[in-house]
């Protein structure tokens, strides 16, 4: 080998060295850095307290705007504002901790009935991030308007509209007489015992599960990206709209005008609800399941999972993908029941109307009163034709009377039932 390949092959190696070498040294630095870093925190707490007259004829405004802490606030039957306030510094020492303590500032203005709680954070504050709590008691006729940074979030007991936004922490509403208006980034939400009576009840939560027990409004509107929602006893003399982008939705024992319900990914149950105009669930992946759910008409989807209807009347359309249809105990239905790969089960009686049952792959059975008077066209492509209530055949020029195809009359003819599945049998049964 010539002696300048040699040359380069040794200084190469050595850069090799020298870069393993630096790299073990760069490693062992950040490592010291970051063990640094994760240096457990002490904390240093102090308290004020603040008292504020204010008029009780009228209503206070309460304003609180919290970078960092908690923030609660009560009503109660008292004649001024009460704040106590909780500063918390943090620092790898305790001293350090004492010292941040004194560093804290926070501002309490007042204009009469208006009362404003500031906290704001400064922007050399990076890991340590030195806390504000609030606590606040009001009188019972105040409108509350919240900003929070992180921390938890409480209201209760007041008469006013209340107005809340939180990037990350738990919020709590109850007992309030007012409109609500919430928006929180990470957190779960609970509201309980809210009236709002001609006000709107709007709720917006990214990521967090919700929770409503006896909230009546006007329009009543909840959104979820992820987080299920478990509504209980919420009535809105106006509209109920939900969505909810991953979690289950279950609503029981409410009322509404009308109901829509959108779900990208989680089972959908409605049990108890009576609705003056239209419920419509659309679901993209879970199933639908309604309990005595009680609608003027009803538009039911999902893309894939099935559908179970157990006491409904009026127009019923119910359309699956993927998964069975199940209409139970129906009263004077008008149907428009699809599913491309499921079987499809109906009972009840038929209004006046046109129905339409279709299914690409299962089986359809339908059972209906022995006295129903329809006009049926039945046809199946892979399947028998069965019916316990008798058929009265109709030919015509192109028309035969087959096992997998039937046009005629049941008692003499009447709605027009069309039943068509390209994968299954059709049977009929008679009910009393």
């Amino acid at each position: 080998m010539k002696r300048p390949v040699v040359i380069v092959l040794l200084v190469a190696a050595l850069l090799f060295v020298l870069a393993g070498i630096g790299a073990v040294v760069f490693f062992a630095l950040r490592g010291a850095d970051f063990a640094a870093f994760n240096v457990p925190l002490v904390s240093a707490t102090a308290e004020e307290s603040k008292t504020l007259k204010v008029d009780t004829k009228k209503a206070v405004t309460l304003t609180v705007d919290d970078d960092a802490g908690d923030v609660s606030v009560v009503g109660g039957d008292v004649e001024a504002v009460e704040v106590k306030i909780v500063k918390t510094g943090y620092a790898r020492t305790q001293s350090g901790a004492e010292e941040h303590l004194k560093d804290i500032a926070f501002d309490v203005k007042q204009n009469g009935n208006s009362i404003t709680l500031t906290y704001k954070l400064n922007g050399a504050q990076t890991r340590q991030v030195d806390t504000v709590d609030f606590i606040v008691t009001v009188p019972t006729e105040t409108v509350v308007d919240i900003e929070n940074g992180f921390g938890t979030v409480d209201v209760a007991d007041v008469k006013g509209n209340v107005g809340i936004a939180n990037d990350f922490g738990n919020v709590t509403v109850k007992n309030v007489e007012g409109a609500l208006t919430l928006d929180n980034s990470s957190g779960e939400i609970e509201v309980s015992n809210l009236n709002a009576g001609a006000g709107d009840v709007s709720v917006t939560a990214d990521f967090g599960k919700v929770t409503f027990d006896n909230v009546n409004g006007r329009n009543v509107s909840i959104q979820s990206n992820s987080g299920t929602l478990n509504l209980t006893e919420v009535r809105a003399s106006g509209d109920f709209f939900s969505k909810s982008d991953f979690g289950d939705t279950t609503f029981e024992n409410g009322s509404a005008a009308s109901v829509t319900i959108e779900s990208s990914s989680g089972k959908v149950t409605v049990t108890k609800v009576n609705i003056r105009g239209a419920l419509t669930i659309a679901n993209d992946f879970g199933a639908i399941e309604l309990n005595q759910a009680l609608a003027d008409s009803y538009d039911l989807d999902s893309n894939s999972g099935g559908i179970t209807v157990d006491g409904a009347k009026n127009h019923i359309k119910a359309h699956t993908d993927f998964g069975s249809i199940v209409i139970e105990n129906a009263d004077n239905a008008i149907l428009d029941l699809n599913s491309n790969s499921g079987n499809i089960t109906f009972s009840g009686s038929l209004g006046e109307g046109t129905h339409s049952v279709t299914s690409d792959f299962g089986e359809i059975e339908l059972n209906l009163p022995a006295d129903s008077k329809l006009s049926v066209d039945i046809e199946t492509d892979f399947g028998g034709i069965k019916s316990d209530i008798p058929i009265e055949v109709t030919l015509s020029g192109d028309t035969t009377a087959d096992k997998n195809h039937i046009v005629g009359t049941i008692n003499g003819g009447g709605s027009q039932l069309t039943v068509q599945t390209n994968s299954g049998g059709v049977t009929i049964n008679a009910i009393k």
